[in-house]
C-alpha cells in the first residue's frame, strides 16, 4: 500500500506518544501496521518515515481528538537488546508473531499472533505457549486463526510440497475458544481469538462467514494504544472485547452436522459440565462478566467458574497409546483413567492418585518411592503422553512440536483451577526411546519445566 512519506522532523513537530512494535521479522510488523492504516474508525494515518529504511515509523492521529502517536518498526526480535519484559515474553515457552510495547516505560500493551492457516490437525495446539507468555505478563492478546482450513498432517512433506496432499477440511475445536475464556478469568487479561473466512472451504461445509475479524483485530490493536495514552478509550475497548468474545461465543455453540443430526459444536468438542451449561444457557452473561471481570469492575462471581468439574461427566479414556509401556499396563491393571471425549484424545486423568502411585512404584521399581514425593495422592493426576524424539538415520531428532502446545493446553484446561491454584498432578510421558543425554533448551522442555509435577524420559524418571 502508498503511503505519505514523512520525515523524523514531520513526526517531531507533533509530540507523538510513542510506542515500538517487535516481531519476528519486520514483515510481521508492516503488515499489522498496514492493517491499521486503512478503513480504520479510530484513527487517521498520516505517514510513514523510513529514517533508517529497515525501521519504519508509523504516524497515526486519534480521530477524536488532537492526539498522535507513533510506532516504530524495530523488526526482528533478536536484532535488540530487548526490554526485560519483552524478553521475558518471548523466551516464557515460546514467541509470538509481535510484541507492540509503550516506549516511554517499555510496559507492554498488546501481543498478536497471526496465522495464514486454520489451526487445525497437528496445529491446533500450536501456538498455545505464546498465548500463555502473554497472558502470565499480563498483555493483551489476540489469536487470528481462520474458521476452516485442511488437514494434511497425515500426509508426507513431499507430498504436500507437490500439491497433491488436498486433505480433509477441518474446523478449530471448541476447546480452542474455551481455553481462551479460562486464560482470560484464570490471569485477568484479555485473551481473545479472531477467525477470518476461509470461502472456498467455509462454503463447502455449509457456513457463510463474514470478514469481520479483520475489522475486529485492527480495532482492538487501535483501542488498546489509544487506551494506553488516554483512559477514556475503556468503553471503547470493552465494547470490542464483547463482541470478539460474543463471536467466540457463537461459534462454539453453532449448529454443526453430527452423523446424521446438528448439535452444537460444544456437545460435539467438549460436553463437559459445568463448562457446557454455562456457555449455552448463560453464554450471554457469562461473557459480559469476562470483559467487566478483567476491566477490573466487577469480583470474580462464583456461578461462572467454568473449570469446576464435574467429573461424572468426563468418560473413560481411549489413546492411541496401547503399544507403550506406561499407558498399556495401567489399562491391564484396571485404573480408570478419564478424559472428555469418546474416541481417541490426547489427554487423561486418574481421580485415584494413591493406587496410581502404587502402581507405579510396580512397574518402576528403580523409582521405588519417588512417586508419592512428587505427586500430592489427595487430588487427580493427569497424564500427558508425548513425542520428544524422532529416530532417523540412526540419529535423534528434537521434536517440540506439537508436543509443546498440548502440554500448554491440557495443563492449563485440566490441572489448574479458575484461580490458577493446582488442581490436578501433572506427568508428562515422553513415550518414545530417546538418547541418554538431550537439550533442555527447547521450547518442549521449557513447557516441561511449567507444568510437569513428574517427567518420565526413556522409562526412568527424569529429574527436572
Amino acid at each position: 500500500m502508498k503511503l505519505p512519506i514523512l520525515t523524523i522532523q514531520d513526526i517531531k513537530k507533533h509530540n507523538p506518544r510513542c510506542f515500538i512494535i517487535y516481531s519476528d521479522n519486520i514483515l510481521e510488523s508492516t503488515n499489522i501496521l498496514d492493517l491499521l492504516s486503512v478503513d480504520n474508525k479510530f484513527l487517521n494515518i498520516v505517514g510513514v518515515s523510513y529514517e533508517p529504511i529497515d525501521q519504519p515509523i508509523y504516524l497515526f492521529k486519534d480521530k477524536d481528538s488532537d492526539l498522535f502517536f507513533c510506532i516504530k518498526v524495530a523488526g526482528k526480535y533478536e536484532n535488540w537488546n530487548l526490554p526485560e519484559n519483552v524478553d521475558s515474553i518471548i523466551h516464557f515457552i515460546d514467541k509470538p508473531d509481535f510484541v507492540i510495547i509503550d516506549a516511554l516505560d517499555s510496559e507492554g500493551v498488546f501481543v498478536g499472533e497471526t496465522t495464514g492457516t486454520a489451526n487445525v490437525g497437528n496445529s491446533q495446539w500450536q501456538r498455545e505457549g505464546r498465548k500463555i507468555s502473554a497472558a502470565e505478563n499480563k498483555i493483551p492478546m489476540i489469536y487470528q486463526t481462520y474458521y476452516s482450513g485442511t488437514d494434511r498432517s497425515m500426509f508426507e512433506q513431499k507430498e504436500i510440497d507437490s500439491g497433491s496432499a488436498q486433505g480433509q477440511i477441518r474446523e478449530p475445536t471448541s476447546l480452542q475458544a474455551i481455553n481462551h475464556f479460562i486464560y482470560s478469568i484464570r490471569y485477568k487479561t484479555p485473551s481473545l481469538v479472531v477467525y477470518y473466512p476461509n470461502y472456498e472451504y467455509d462454503e463447502a461445509i455449509g457456513f457463510k462467514r463474514d470478514d469481520q475479524g479483520r475489522n475486529l483485530l485492527k480495532h482492538y490493536i487501535s483501542v488498546c494504544l489509544l487506551y494506553r495514552a488516554d483512559s477514556k478509550h475503556k468503553v471503547q475497548k470493552k465494547e470490542i472485547e464483547y463482541e470478539i468474545y460474543k463471536r467466540m461465543l457463537e461459534f462454539i455453540t453453532e449448529g454443526v452436522n453430527n452423523r446424521k443430526s446438528k448439535i452444537q459444536r460444544i456437545d460435539k468438542d467438549f460436553p463437559i459440565e459445568p463448562a457446557r451449561t454455562i456457555l449455552k444457557n448463560k453464554g450471554k452473561d457469562f461473557i459480559r462478566f469476562i470483559v467487566n471481570y478483567i476491566n477490573n469492575d466487577v469480583p470474580f462471581i462464583e456461578k461462572f467458574n467454568i473449570t469446576k468439574w464435574d467429573y461424572s461427566t468426563f468418560v473413560p479414556w481411549q489413546h492411541r497409546y496401547n503399544k507403550t509401556r506406561f499407558l498399556s499396563l495401567l489399562q491391564k491393571a484396571k485404573i480408570p483413567s478419564l478424559s472428555y471425549l469418546k474416541g481417541a484424545t490426547k489427554a487423561g486423568f486418574v481421580l485415584n492418585t494413591s493406587k496410581l502411585i502404587g502402581f507405579l512404584d510396580s512397574i518402576y521399581p528403580g523409582d521405588h518411592g519417588k512417586f508419592s514425593n512428587k505427586l500430592n495422592p489427595k487430588i487427580p493426576t493427569l497424564i500427558i503422553p508425548t513425542l520428544m524424539f524422532q529416530k532417523k538415520d540412526n540419529k535423534y531428532i528434537y521434536k517440540v512440536d506439537p508436543g509443546t502446545g498440548e502440554i500448554v493446553a491440557f495443563a492449563e484446561l485440566l490441572a489448574r483451577d479458575i484461580k490458577n491454584a493446582k488442581s490436578m498432578n501433572t506427568i508428562i510421558y515422553i513415550h518414545v526411546d530417546g538418547p541418554d543425554e538431550f537439550t533442555t533448551t527447547t521450547k518442549l522442555f521449557r513447557a516441561i519445566k511449567r507444568y510437569a509435577d513428574c517427567l518420565i524420559i526413556n522409562e526412568r524418571i527424569y529429574e527436572i
